[in-house]
């Protein structure tokens, strides 16, 4: 695709049948794409870019280190270079996506949990990502949904999907005019901005 836009995305890492947890976000910070993929298709997505900025979950655990190996060494195959180079239209950014939120909030909840995962998307839709507001998961609780077993969360991002809305986000301001984004260690993490 030749355009001067950049295509702007985040990835998450798990093991395994379906590893990457992708997403991509417009300019807008609407959601385009949110979805699990294999390696293989990540390459294939990206490769139809002229410009990306790929910004990576970068703490792999024993359990996803393989596949992060495997993800660096796949996308330098496809001519991306670290971001600190800034020597290529395909970037990728080494993030992390717990230092990232803590960023915004210091002290968070647990990310497996349900008030872990709705104060991780509080974030982001402060942040400005085009979501549904995460407070409204709140107006559907009543005592008889609850007693009923019949509590709809399908509006509820998984922690999996959050850390990848982050990792496209923290892309999305390398791009953004004010480049809100600092060095911290190996991690390119947010930065608040003066009236934060």
């Amino acid at each position: 695709m030749t355009s001067d836009a950049v295509f702007i995305a985040g990835v998450s890492i798990s093991s395994g049948r379906k590893p990457i947890t992708f997403a991509a976000l417009d300019n807008e910070l609407n959601i385009v794409m949110l979805t699990s993929w294999e390696i293989a298709d990540l390459i294939t997505c990206v490769k139809n870019y002229d410009q990306v900025r790929l910004a990576i979950d970068s703490s792999p655990t024993k359990t996803t280190h393989e596949n992060y190996t495997q993800l660096l060494n796949e996308i330098g195959l496809v001519d991306f270079q670290e971001f600190s180079q800034k020597n290529s239209q395909h970037l990728w950014i080494s993030s992390n996506a717990d230092k990232s939120f803590k960023v915004f909030q210091p002290r968070l909840f647990l990310r497996q949990t349900l008030v872990g995962r709705l104060q991780r998307a509080l974030i982001l839709y402060d942040e400005g990502l085009q979501m549904e507001d995460p407070m409204d998961f709140f107006e559907e609780i009543t005592r008889h949904k609850i007693l009923q077993g019949n509590l709809l969360t399908e509006n509820i991002y998984s922690s999996r999907q959050l850390d990848a809305l982050v990792m496209a986000y923290v892309a999305w301001l390398t791009v953004s005019p004010s480049e809100r984004v600092v060095m911290k260690g190996q991690f390119m993490l947010p930065k608040l901005s003066e009236n934060e």
